[in-house]
This record gives structure tokens, sequence and C-alpha cells, in this order.
């Protein structure tokens, strides 16, 4: 059988892609389908072919699947949001777990039977952050989702894997938008003024961005008074970014009214400060599971010293401190380090020690002034991982311990390639900080290779 772009055929999914999708195989060809569950008799349609690889769009289910479930929203399959809603949680899980484990096999080399998943608390309404582009036109702005691999925003009213608070935000945004006759931003002439709505809601405290392109007198008058309305403790910024690329924010951000910042307390009595460009991980009760497990970790064999790496503003690394050990915290951004100085005052530690600079240049300062002291590192990079010339930095200082938080396991795999010969593997966990979308957290505990 030959397949070309267009063709209407039927075929059974036998397994899953990288990203969650549905794989089948047809003759000498591997098709690619989207929102589909393994076991399913579909009918699809072939959308690219090339040499024995098709993507293809499913256009009817003729045997579904027992594991297959009727989506809650709306938009699911034109807004490039979720990508598993169409399956039951446990079968989510699986295919993530699934994910995780092919690629350690494929990219590191580490071939495990299983591993233990942490399933989320809440699957639905548990994201506290919204990053959200502006399109349509004045008078109808369009806020929502871009569609899936393009740039096309699908308009959503509502986004359920956040809570009722970004339904009515979006509301009034759109509101104030359209009755001001604020010009939405168009991607290919780099005209208009509004880009993105991001927005940050933690215990009862939001903290909203409107992302402008270039620089505006806007009367937020309006604005502010129906966020009053609705929300009893709110901030307004305005971020300047005329950067014609994909990136959201720039580093100009004016505080137009309101707080100035989400001041909270976790699980574990941590008292912290958000800002509009802090991290915080999206799902908060997942990530107190997540951030305990870390610690025990770093707790367990005795650990003396506790280096954090990518430390940004401290909340990991003021969870992570204790009493019996002495903490370092690394961080590149100068800002960011002086803020986790103030959350170390905030919540008066006295073992902690806060370092502006590069990790390849303080890491073996701090092992070189610690040595002879039983140590561990805990990173927790971006997606692109640690990269080559930070793990070697790494094995030519072999702290005793490495706890890795990662949020892209293809990145961890490719890095345990360069540790893993001076360190082995004494435990992995996954975390489901995102669920009904294709991403994981994996909790990694390495131990130094004993001679």
């Amino acid at each position: 059988m030959v397949i070309k772009q267009g063709d209407l055929f039927q075929t059974t999914v036998s397994s899953y892609g990288s990203n969650g999708e549905g794989v089948a195989h047809v003759g000498e060809y591997t098709v690619f389908v989207p929102f589909t569950v393994e076991g399913e008799v579909v009918e699809v349609r072939a959308v690219y072919v090339k040499k024995n690889i098709c993507y293809a769009q499913l256009t009817r289910v003729l045997k579904p699947s027992p594991k297959r479930t009727a989506a809650q929203c709306q938009y699911y399959g034109k807004c490039g949001g979720c990508s598993l809603q169409h399956m039951s949680y446990d079968e989510q899980l699986k295919v993530k777990k699934n994910i995780v484990l092919s690629n350690l096999r494929k990219i590191a080399g580490v071939c495990l039977d299983d591993a233990e998943i942490v399933a989320s608390p809440e699957i639905y309404g548990y994201r506290n952050k919204i990053s959200l582009p502006v399109g349509g036109k004045r008078g109808d702005v369009r806020i929502g989702m871009y569609r899936s691999d393009s740039h096309d925003i699908v308009r959503c009213d509502r986004c359920f894997i956040t809570g009722k608070w970004c339904e009515d935000l979006i509301a009034i945004v759109k509101r104030f938008l359209d009755s001001e006759g604020v010009i939405p931003y168009n991607q290919r002439t780099f005209k208009g003024e509004i880009r993105h709505v991001v927005a940050r809601y933690v215990d009862d405290q939001l903290l909203l961005t409107l992302v402008f392109n270039g620089e505006t007198n806007r009367n937020f008058a309006p604005l502010c008074d129906m966020l009053k309305s609705r929300f009893k403790k709110w901030g307004l910024f305005v971020n300047v970014n005329t950067l014609k690329n994909n990136v959201i924010t720039s580093d100009v951000t004016h505080h137009i009214a309101g707080i100035t910042s989400i001041l909270s307390k976790d699980v574990n009595g941590i008292v912290f400060r958000l800002q509009p460009d802090s991290f915080f991980q999206v799902n908060t009760q997942c990530k107190d599971l997540l951030y305990a497990r870390a610690k025990n970790m770093i707790r367990e064999e005795g650990t003396e010293v506790l280096i954090d790496c990518f430390s940004g503003i401290g909340l990991l690394t003021c969870a992570m401190c204790s009493p019996n050990y002495q903490t370092y915290a690394v961080e590149i951004v100068k800002q960011a380090s002086e803020d986790a100085d103030k959350m170390k005052e905030l919540n008066g530690i006295v073992n902690l020690t806060n370092i502006c600079g590069d990790v390849t240049e303080k890491l073996p300062e701090i092992m070189n002034m610690v040595r002879g002291k039983k140590t561990a590192l805990l990173v927790d990079p971006p997606r692109k991982g640690l990269g080559e010339k930070i793990c070697r930095t790494v094995c030519d200082n072999l702290p005793d311990r490495i706890v890795y938080i990662s949020c892209d396991n293809a990145t961890l795999a490719r890095d345990l390639v360069w540790l893993l010969p001076h360190y082995t593997l004494k435990e992995i966990r996954l975390f489901d900080l995102f669920p009904h979308t294709r991403h994981i957290e994996v909790l990694v505990c390495l131990e130094k290779a004993q001679n």
C-alpha cells in the first residue's frame, strides 16, 4: 500500500509516540495520529507523508477503547494547550511513564522496567498561571490559546485546567480591551498594541500583566475598577515587548496599580513573595509532594552541605533548607539572587548563603571550601537541562549526591549520559504536575560511584 497526502484509510492504534499521540503501522508506514488511544480502530486522513512516515488526522473512531473519555473542554482538539484529555487519567499516567522510560533507554541507555509516578491531587483547575496570546481586531479582541503547531489563536472563554478565576479574568480583560478600542497585535505585520495576557493566581491573590508592543498611555482606571469588583487582592502591570519573536515578555515591566507582589506561605510554613516574572511551579499541590520527596533525598545518608544551583528567587532553596546542614545557593541573575536574600531574611534562615554567579565558576569554589564534608547537589534547571559544560563541572568536583528535578526528560536523559560514568542511579520518581498535557516532572537521585 502506498499512502499519499489526503488519503483516507482505516488502521489500528498499537502504541504511543513521544508526544502521547497514537502510533499505528500500515504496511511499511509508521502512522502518527493525535487524539487516539491504544487499541482503537480509527479512520484517519494522511496530512503529511515522507518516505515511510505518515502524520495523519483523526476523522472517526470506529472502535473506541474503554480508556477513551469525553473531554470536558469545548475547545479540546482546537486549542493547543492540552493533548491527552481524550483518555482516562490512569491511561495518561501510563503514557507519560512510557515516554520517560523510552527516553531514558534510547538516549541514556538506562533500562528500567518501571518507575513510580505520583498523580496530581487535582486534575482540573490546578494551574495557577496563564499566558494567553491576544488577536482579533479592534472592538472584537480574541483572547485564547494557539492552535497546535500554529500561531492561529483559538478564542477560549475558559480553561478547565485553571480555575474559575481565569474565566472571570478573561471576561474582564476582553471587556476592557474592547471598550477602550485597544488594537490587538498582528504577528505578521508586527503592528498593534496588546500581545499577551499573563496572570498568576495564588492564595486568592492575582498578578495581571498585559504585554504591550511598546510603551502605552492607555487609561487603566476602568480595568482597575473591574478587577476590584472581582478580586480582593490584585496587582496590574504592563510589560513592554517590542521584540519580533515568540518571547512572551521582556525585562521591562511597569507596575500600574494594586499589589506589587503575592505574599504567601507554602505547606511547610516557608513564606515566599512572587513578582510577575518569578518562577513558581504551576501546580501547587503536586509541587508540594515533589519538594517533600526531594528534601527526603537530600536528608538521607547524612548530608552535611547542600548546594542548590539555578536557585532563582530562593523558594526551592528555602524549602530544602535544614538546621542539619549548611546550604549554598547559586544564581546567575543578580536581581533573583537579591530576591533570594530577601526570602532568606523573611524566613529567618541563618545557615544559608546566596551566591550570585555562574555555576561552572562557583560550584568548584564551594566544593573546595567544603572538601571532606558529605555534599548534596540540587539542580532544577530550565527545559534545556544542564548541558555538557555544567555536567563536566559537576563530574570534575563529584558531590556525593545529586538531586535533579527535570521538566524535560529528554534533556535529563542527555545529561545522564555525561553524569552516569561517575554516578549510579539510586531513585527516579515521576510527578504529574501537568494533567491532560504530555509534560511530566521527573525527580532523580544519583549517588557517587564507589571506586
